[in-house]
């Protein structure tokens, strides 16, 4: 954990504010600094980058500075300590800085701490059917399993084997980042990228490539920023983006409709027959969709783009495959219609809308990489729409995912062929 932690944090001092925010955001994290006079010994704390009122305790982290042994702060060393704030756990990393020689100087970054629940059956402790999550809908605990499906973890929290780092000379390391939707399957080797490697690997030799499945279940866009620095440990030649419809259900849909007149949101909340007979007439502006599209999603995906080509990172993004509304006939319209309704969509949403919207999505995908010169993967426009492939408005049916990694093979291979051939002439 130290490691990883002052890796992650190596890289949060050396990048923007977008990153930064959001990694603090992502978690929850307060930054201080700490300063030890080295005349008098005296230490001073003070808030970096967060607001006050986000530092009502800074008091509370002081008195904890100045209860750590002086000769731990006066080593020079980064390291952990553990303390409770407010009855919550917390770790503190303290990396040091050299800026003055009459002072130890260090950031200190405060991460709530989950420690271990105490059990009434301490047997129960020992069962895979305990939490997964480190933090939820971000990250899973290394090395756990799932009681629900044939569902692991390896050493870095993923649901693919484990990873060695650094990686085998010679060989192509390709990461699958995403949602449910790239974690998806009925086992670890049922995933898209486990039959997207099998593929690879029946072309260009199994010691040549090699693919990981680094789906987490809930992630946003911006979730994705925050876990850059854990993908780059990882030591990726190239990274396949899939990845839009929680940020277009959870972020863009409930921003655009707290956009919408008080009247006509009352109206939604409270009546399913408004919701119901409004369905086909009503959307939102296309300026509001774009604009939320951008702060959700763009801004983001603009971030991971330039930061992994500025370290000679392949990124490839996928388009998201939808079971459009149009092109489904009426018994599936009708089920997607039900089935969006219930889990999805709540008062701000319908199918047809959600339909609509990620149609605009995944064409200002294909737009952004024409720009940009990104490779871009055709997913939704090749897998017809239809219950045999989508078991819903976005996860797939195992003939879903074979097709969606077959699609991923033939537009990758060419490219790679290109890239693996020129690789070895410059070897």
């Amino acid at each position: 954990p130290l490691e990883m932690w002052n890796y992650r944090l190596c890289f949060y001092l050396g990048e923007s504010e977008i990153f930064r925010t959001t990694f603090r955001s992502i978690y929850d994290m307060r930054e201080f600094r700490v300063d030890i006079d080295k005349n008098n010994q005296t230490i001073t704390c003070s808030p970096i980058g967060s607001t006050t009122e986000e530092f009502k305790n800074l008091s509370q982290y002081l008195a904890i500075t100045q209860n750590i042994p002086r000769e731990k702060l006066c080593s020079g060393l980064g390291f952990i300590w553990e303390e409770k704030i407010q009855e919550r756990s917390c770790n503190f990393f303290f990396y040091p800085v050299i800026e003055d020689k009459n002072k130890y100087s260090f950031f200190v970054f405060a991460l709530p701490f989950k420690g271990k629940i105490e059990l009434l059956n301490p047997l129960l402790g020992k069962l895979p059917v305990n939490e997964m999550w480190d933090i939820n809908y971000f990250s899973y605990l290394p090395h756990s399993n799932s009681t629900e499906m044939l569902f692991r973890t390896n050493n870095f929290g993923f649901r693919d084997r484990d990873f060695k780092v650094p990686k085998l000379d010679g060989v192509f390391r390709i990461l699958c980042i995403g949602a449910s939707t790239t974690e998806e399957g009925v086992s670890n080797q049922e995933t898209y990228p486990k039959i997207l490697e099998r593929e690879l690997q029946k072309y260009f030799g199994k010691n040549r490539i090699e693919v990981f499945n680094c789906g987490i279940s809930g992630m946003l866009m911006k979730k994705h920023c925050a876990k850059l620095p854990d993908y780059l440990y990882l030591e990726p030649d190239m990274v396949i983006l899939y990845e839009g419809v929680n940020d277009v259900v959870y972020e863009v849909f409930p921003h655009a409709f707290d956009s919408v007149p008080i009247p006509v949101r009352i109206a939604f909340l409270l009546s399913h027959f408004v919701r119901r007979q409004m369905r086909f007439v009503f959307s939102y502006p296309q300026a509001k969709i774009d604009e939320y599209l951008d702060q959700f999603i763009f801004q983001y995906i603009e971030y991971i783009s330039q930061t992994l080509l500025s370290k000679n990172i392949d990124i490839v993004i996928s388009s998201f495959g939808v079971p459009y509304r149009e092109k489904l006939n009426k018994e599936d319209r009708d089920y997607y219609d039900y089935y969006y309704d219930k889990e999805w969509g709540w008062a701000n949403s319908t199918f047809q809308q959600y339909s609509d919207v990620m149609k605009i999505y995944n064409q200002r995908l294909k737009e952004y990489c024409k720009k940009n010169g990104i490779l871009y993967i055709p997913v939704t426009e090749n897998i017809p729409a239809s219950t045999k492939y989508f078991s819903d408005i976005c996860h797939m049916r195992h003939e879903g995912m074979k097709l969606k990694a077959k699609i991923m093979v033939d537009t990758l291979i060419p490219y790679l062929d290109a890239l693996l051939s020129i690789r070895k002439m410059l070897d």
